[in-house]
């Protein structure tokens, strides 16, 4: 991922040199595409370590039991108590 920014930034860099009429070295941007290449693996491996290197835990989806009510028929009907 860094290299592909890298060598586009390079590339670009060589591109506008060129069409403005300075011409460097192909030395100095092989020099440069892996100065800044090294920079930004570091960079991004900083960035984002805690992704690279947690523990990696999957939760697993555990079905539940579904809990099902069942209404009871009573054959005897309830008797109401009677409040005086």
């Amino acid at each position: 991922m860094s290299l592909i920014t890298c060598f586009s930034l390079v590339l670009t860099l060589m591109i506008i040199n060129s069409v403005m009429g300075l011409f460097i070295g192909v030395d100095f941007y092989l020099l440069l595409l892996i100065t800044l290449t090294i920079g930004f693996t570091i960079a991004l491996t900083l960035f984002d370590s805690k992704k690279i290197f947690s523990s990696k835990v999957t939760k697993r989806n555990v079905k539940s039991n579904t809990v099902r009510y069942v209404k009871k028929v009573h054959t005897q009907p309830k008797v109401r108590r009677k409040i005086s």
